[in-house]
This record gives structure tokens, sequence and C-alpha cells, in this order.
């Protein structure tokens, strides 16, 4: 989900982390043995996990991505219409690949790669990631520890691929910095609850038998992983559960257009799957939490515009005060998670990520737009953004 400094959030996070920590008494004690999706899938004779990737003119880098992750499980590739030689690249990594010649989008691919190499009769559990995703060593396993009984889907942790290359970019720095945030004070919480509004569509590990059924090759919201979030929460199909051990880094947006672009995308996707599954009109504890998600989305766009705007108006406080203490707290922040990212160069950037905080509040105001304009698409394809060099894994 799209980055912000908001108090709001930490807040409710802080909220749902409570009730984490009451919810852990529960929980089975240490040392006691508990199912997971490695014993289902020996029960029934299937292999417990493999990876799929859908990649338009993925490349040298697919190839790199394959290579790393096939240490792990069998992996996957379908070539959704790609003009180089990603298909070759892909085979010549160690991927069972599947050719298209049409670029048919990214949820029609894996929702033909699924019946192509028949998945769901062969493997238990399936991560789809995208062709550029470096996943740790232990992400598969990590990710089938947290894939007990009754949990459908298991969200890995998120990291961005901040390296040398993009050292200074200050918008994979905003990447890092909302990622860590939200990570933190909201994810875990809303794991605990069976809450959980999104998915990690980069890095997320599923039942295969949960896949085949919510994947569509017509996905009617531009985002598809929104789409199966919201499927599994209404009809039931299972829990979604977040695994902090189980990394992954993604690639993030590296210029202005490219940035503003996929959080436009993630954001109008998120308020389609708002309108199209009728959130907030039912009376579950899901309608409840997103509500107050969305209730903070408000107090984010409006809150420190309306403050700002009343102090320029008002006798007592001045917009100039107000401002400063809106700096001051940002700048706090930056200095926190540089610390815990071991990211220094975060607090020197603070000033960038404030003014994308700002064109943020445009970004949801556009999404919103967007949404009312366009409740579903047609055909769920985009532009992914530029590559760059990553670090080894």
């Amino acid at each position: 989900m799209a980055e912000s400094g908001r108090w709001t959030s930490l807040l409710f996070g802080g909220l749902l982390l409570f009730v984490l920590s009451r919810l852990g008494r529960a929980m089975p004690k240490a040392g006691k043995a508990v199912p997971t999706a490695t014993d289902d899938a020996l029960a029934v004779g299937k292999r417990p996990s493999c990876i799929l990737i859908s990649s338009r003119n993925g490349g040298a880098q697919l190839a790199s991505t394959v290579e790393a992750a096939r240490g792990q499980c069998p992996v996957f590739v379908v070539s959704d219409g790609s003009t180089d030689n990603t298909a070759a690249l892909a085979h010549a990594a160690g991927a069972e690949v599947l050719e298209l010649t049409e670029n048919i989008g990214k949820p029609a691919a894996i929702a033909r790669a699924l019946r192509h190499f028949e998945i769901d009769d062969r493997f238990e559990t399936i991560a789809v990631i995208d062709d550029d995703t470096r996943l740790a060593p232990n992400f598969i396993s990590e990710c089938l520890r947290r894939m007990t009984a009754g949990v459908s889907i298991v969200v890995g942790k998120t990291m961005s691929d901040w390296s040398p290359a993009v050292r200074w970019n200050p918008w994979v720095a905003a990447r890092a910095f909302g990622y860590w945030k939200y990570q933190l004070f909201i994810r875990r919480g809303q794991s605990a609850l069976n809450v959980m509004n999104c998915i990690s569509g980069s890095n997320s590990l599923y039942r295969t038998a949960l896949l085949a059924q919510v994947a569509s090759e017509q996905t009617p919201y531009i985002v598809d992983d929104t789409f199966w979030t919201l499927e599994t929460h209404r009809r039931q199909l299972g829990r979604i559960v977040y695994a902090p051990r189980a990394v992954a880094w993604v690639q993030d947006p590296t210029t202005l257009r490219d940035w503003y672009r996929q959080n436009l995308r993630w954001l109008w996707g998120t308020m389609q799957g708002i309108a199209g599954h009728k959130i907030g009109r039912r009376a579950t504890v899901f309608d409840a939490a997103y509500l107050g998600v969305i209730l903070d989305w408000v107090l984010y766009v409006v809150l420190w515009p309306a403050l700002l705007i009343l102090g320029f108006f008002g006798p007592a406080t001045g917009p100039l005060q107000l401002l400063a203490v809106y700096v001051a707290g940002y700048v706090a922040w930056a200095a926190i998670g540089a610390v815990f990212l071991r990211q220094w160069r975060l607090i020197p950037l603070a000033p960038a990520l404030l003014a994308m905080d700002w064109i943020m509040r445009v970004n949801f105001v556009h999404a919103l737009i967007k949404a009312v304009r366009e409740p579903t698409t047609e055909s769920c394809r985009w532009v992914s953004p530029a590559r760059y060099q990553t670090q080894a894994a």
C-alpha cells in the first residue's frame, strides 16, 4: 500500500498491536507441533510448494530471479507476450516455461499458467512473485511454517531493494520508509485479527486450491491481488496471515512519473475493490476494520491541509508554527526509520519524503476520481516501472 506519514495510522496500528499481544496468550505453547501445509501436502501426495512468475520482457533480471529462487522449490514462468528472449532465459535458468504469444495481462497469464502446469494437482501451495523479486533463502520455508490449518494466504515481509545503484533515489527511499511503517504498525495487527485489507502481490504464498478459485482471466479491478484478497474474505476461504521472517526485496519506481502512476494504480484498484465488494455494508470484523482504514485515509488527506488553512485564518496559532510542528514530526520519524532500517540516508532525504507526502494526497484524490469514473476494468494490464541493478541475494 502507498506510503504516508499518518499519525492516525500509528494510533490504529498501536491498537491492533495491543490486541495482538492479548491474542498471543491464546496461541499454542512453544514445543507443541502444529500441522502445516507441508504436512497437508504429504498426506495427499503433493509437493509442498512452488513459485510462479508472470513476466513480460523480464530478460536477464528474470533469469537471475529464477536462479536464486529455484533452490527453494520448483519455479514456473509464464511469458506474457514478451518481445524479447524472456522465455529462453527463464528456461535456461531452470524454470518450466509457458510462452504466450499475446500480452493478456498478469492475472490472466497466472490463471492460464495454473491450468497449464496443473499446479493445484501437483502442489499444496504456490508463491506468486514478480520477475524482479529477490527472495530470502528461507522465504518458502518460513511461509510454509505459517501456513497452518485454516490459513489460505501467507504474506511475506516486503523490503525495498535499496541497492547502491539507487542509494540516493528519493522515490525508493520513500517506499522503504513506507513499507517499514506499514508492516510495523498495521500489518501485524491486521494479521492477528484476520482483517488484512491488502496483500503483497509480489511475495505471497497461497494455497493452490484458493488461487485456483480466485484467479480469473476477467479480473474486474486494475490490481489483481486486491480482488484475490477481497474474494478470500467475502467467500470465507481462509485466513490471511503475515510472516515477518519471510523477507523479499522488491524493486520500486525510480522516477516521479513511475512512482505516481504505480501509487495511482494501487489506490485506484483498492477503491474499485471497496465499491465492488461493498466494503462497510456488512456486519463483520473485516468491514469494521476496513472502515477504520478508510477513516484514516480521509484524515490523512484533509487533516493537515485543514489545520494549516485554519491556522492561516485563525487568531491564535499561525500556519508557520503548525508547519514547523509537522516538519519536525516528519523528520523525527525519518530519523527513527533510519535507525531501524539502518539507512542513514533517510535523514538528509527527509525534505524530499515530506514533499512526496503531499503529492500522495493528490494521488488519493486522483484515484478516487478514477474509481468513480471507472469502477471496473475490462483488462487488468499495466506497464511496470523501469528496473535497475540490484545487490546479490
